[in-house]
């Protein structure tokens, strides 16, 4: 795991995803600052138009949320750097929206959380029976997010390891998957984020995955943190 000598906080949540604490986003910043962070990075579950899927913003919160953190950035410029971004799965059917987010230069960061995916006649994998989604989530899931790279959209790929929660002991269609995944992250110059929150759960957090990354790869430590105190937790890196 690389580390740094300047503490950069990575993926945190806000309360309008709705499994977060309910905080004013200021006392994220707060804490970064008594933890001696450099910048911190907002990357709350972002919203759909239609609002189609749940624990995540609705999308009339998205001028808010965006809002919110441009004045946070130009309250704290001479102390923090405050940036600004959005986890969000990738699904073809939403192209033109990523491409709206884009071009809207109000985002400092892109990341694919890819949590669902998308089948060709626009429905989605969550609607499979458990056994079933279990069995197909793994490719599902990573051609989903080779997909989203492929765009030249999202700079940052979240827990990419944890497409394996389900697959039990590694084996050799594991470490294809993986390989295939890398190269397109080394290809299109996208970081691959080691979260903390996945170590904490068994099966999500795959050190034969992260083995596999050479060194010429980007990566980065991300909190996935959903209160303020989980901040903490990045102490132990730096």
């Amino acid at each position: 795991m690389k580390k740094s000598n300047q503490k950069d906080i990575f993926h945190v949540h806000t309360y309008r995803c709705r499994h977060a604490a309910n905080v004013a986003d200021e006392m994220y910043v707060k804490k970064a600052i008594e933890l001696g962070a450099v910048s911190i990075t907002f990357t709350d579950h972002a919203p759909f138009p239609g609002n189609p899927f749940g624990n995540r913003m609705d999308i009339q919160q998205l001028p808010e949320y965006l809002q919110s953190f441009n004045s946070l950035k130009e309250k704290y410029q001479n102390v923090i750097e405050v940036k600004t971004g959005l986890e969000i799965e990738y699904l073809p059917g939403f192209q033109y929206y990523y491409e709206c987010l884009k071009k809207s230069g109000q985002l400092d960061v892109m990341m694919i959380g890819q949590h669902f995916y998308e089948y060709a006649d626009n429905s989605y994998n969550f609607s499979l029976p458990r056994e079933e989604l279990q069995k197909k989530e793994a490719g599902g899931l990573c051609k989903a997010v080779m997909a989203g790279m492929k765009t030249g959209l999202f700079q940052v790929i979240a827990h990419p390891d944890r497409m394996f929660r389900y697959c039990g002991s590694w084996d050799k269609g594991m470490e294809q998957m993986s390989e295939e995944l890398i190269k397109t992250a080394l290809k299109y110059d996208i970081t691959l984020e080691q979260n903390l929150s996945s170590m904490k759960t068994a099966d999500y957090y795959r050190h034969e995955f992260w083995d596999l990354v050479p060194v010429s790869s980007k990566t980065r430590i991300g909190i996935d943190a959903h209160e303020v105190n989980q901040l903490e937790e990045i102490e132990e890196y730096y």
